[in-house]
């Protein structure tokens, strides 16, 4: 997905995947590049059988762990276009609803739970979201903050996105707090 093609305001949020998935491929690049080359010299320099044939070793070990690293940063690549086409589509079609959410619970692994307040109407149940980590999120979700909350469907697992200040937050709805 272009820059271009996106909401306002996941510009600097893709950007910022992008830039870290070109210096996770460089940093990848660069470990096996040094290690093939400090091989080959070894191997080249002594002159010996012993150094060609672990050269050789190497080079089956390597290509091995260069394809999965590959395939690792691939997969990222592919759920945070994800998340950011799903956050897009959210944005462009929903209408934004003015909403406080309040942190619940502790940062894990799966996000931040958050209990969702509208300011608009008093819901009939509590809502409850859990918003996916990124970076910068524990700053923002430290305090209850007000939102601009965009949510088709306000059952659990249903995606939603929330604007506060030019930071994108994205998440799920979620049944309660863990």
């Amino acid at each position: 997905m272009t820059s271009q093609s996106l909401h306002p305001a996941l510009q600097k949020q893709a950007s910022a995947q992008r830039r870290l998935l070109r210096w996770l491929s460089l940093l990848l690049f660069l470990t096996a590049a040094s290690t093939t080359l400090i091989f080959t010299v070894t191997a080249f320099a002594s002159g010996q059988v012993a150094d060609l044939l672990r050269l050789a070793l190497m080079g089956l070990i390597l290509l091995p762990i260069m394809a999965l690293l590959g395939g690792l940063i691939w997969y990222l690549e592919r759920g945070q276009t994800r998340r950011l086409n799903t956050a897009n589509s959210l944005l462009c079609e929903c209408a934004p609803v003015m909403a406080r959410l309040t942190p619940t619970g502790w940062f894990g692994r799966d996000g931040i739970p958050v209990t969702i307040q509208p300011l608009d109407e008093e819901p009939e149940a509590p809502l409850y979201a859990r918003i996916q980590p990124t970076f910068g999120i524990k700053r923002l979700l430290r305090n209850e903050i007000t939102v601009q909350w965009y949510c088709r469907d306000l059952k659990p697992g249903g995606d939603l996105v929330a604007l506060h200040e030019g930071d994108v937050l994205c998440g799920q709805m979620a049944k309660q707090p863990r």
